[in-house]
């Protein structure tokens, strides 16, 4: 079996905006906010391990930029030390999230 390189396409011209969305929720959760879900995963030493952010508004970013996109906020939220264990950064639409059974 071959093994290539991921080629990931030109950053999408909303990456900025969505960013600071993600970003603002992240610091500062609006409880009446419906989307972005951001989910944190713990493992059993309490340090963060998997983020899941469900959210529509993403749906045209590719899988690798929404997850650039995650870890760029989670390292605005949590600073490099506080995300180095991370190893899933996953950003799901709704309907995405139901057909994985992410529970949100």
């Amino acid at each position: 079996m071959p093994v290539r390189n991921l080629q990931q396409a030109g950053q999408h011209a909303d990456y900025d905006r969505l960013l600071d969305a993600l970003c603002r929720e992240w610091q500062h959760p609006d409880p009446g906010a419906i989307e972005p879900v951001i989910l944190e995963e713990r493992d059993g030493a309490g340090r963060l391990m998997h983020f899941y952010v469900v959210w529509d508004e993403w749906g045209e970013l590719d899988a690798v930029e929404r997850s650039a996109m995650i870890m760029d906020a989670a390292n605005q939220r949590y600073g490099a030390t506080g995300t180095g264990n991370v190893t899933i950064a996953m950003g799901l639409t709704k309907a995405e999230a139901d057909r994985l059974r992410i529970k949100y």
